[in-house]
């Protein structure tokens, strides 16, 4: 898991809340490696937006936002960004796994070979909203976990917390790494987490959903 940990130093200089998410944060909460991963996901929230794409365009990393289409914007500067989606991909000059095709004036398609990331060359930042002392997940404002509970750390690595990486994996559920993570994850979750993540699950899929029972 040295890759989180190399994250963990280069965030610093950034002075901002965040928590590692996806198939990372699993791994932190379980103490271990459980499988490849092919990205790191990092949650931020949206008022430190410009601040990222700020500090990523001037280490020299190359940074997309997709739109909604199968191309991703290519930004130029914190001006230039379009704000359509909730994430942006930062690429660091180098990476032989993405290859972006300009399609039209800074507009690219992107195609990924799906190896396991192995250098901290790529970050998907994901912007979420907190309000009132809660993180509101993402697709459903109405769901909600206190900020003292969404993120918690393993030896001061933030991650977030795995009933929240579980419901953003839920939508996905027959991805079978997603169903990997929530294998390994669930036994291991306290009496609360569990809960928590059955009554979030029930809220969003109301006629069922293949974790819930479980």
């Amino acid at each position: 898991m040295a890759l989180v940990y190399q994250l963990n130093q280069f965030m610093e200089s950034m002075k901002i809340d965040y928590a590692i998410c996806g198939g990372h944060a699993i791994d932190l909460f379980l103490g271990k490696k459980t499988r490849p991963h092919k990205d790191l996901d990092v949650a931020v929230y949206w008022e430190d937006r410009d601040i990222i794409v700020q500090h990523m365009l001037h280490e020299g990393w190359d940074v997309y936002e997709p739109c909604g289409t199968a191309f991703l914007h290519k930004i130029k500067d914190v001006a230039s960004q379009k704000r359509i989606k909730t994430n942006i991909w930062c690429v660091k000059p180098g990476n032989q796994h993405y290859r972006f095709t300009e399609q039209e004036k800074e507009m690219y398609a992107v195609d990924f070979d799906g190896s396991e990331q192995l250098e901290l060359d790529f970050i998907e930042f994901l912007f979420n909203t907190r309000k009132n002392g809660a993180f509101l997940y993402a697709k459903n404002h109405d769901i909600q976990m206190s900020l003292d509970k969404v993120t918690a750390k393993d030896n001061d690595l933030p991650f977030l917390a795995p009933e929240m990486v579980l419901l953003y994996k839920s939508t996905m559920a027959n991805n079978p790494d997603y169903q990997l993570d929530f294998d390994n994850a669930f036994p291991k979750m306290n009496a609360e987490q569990r809960a928590w993540l059955e009554n979030a699950l029930a809220a969003i899929f109301p006629y069922g959903h293949e974790w819930l029972g479980r």
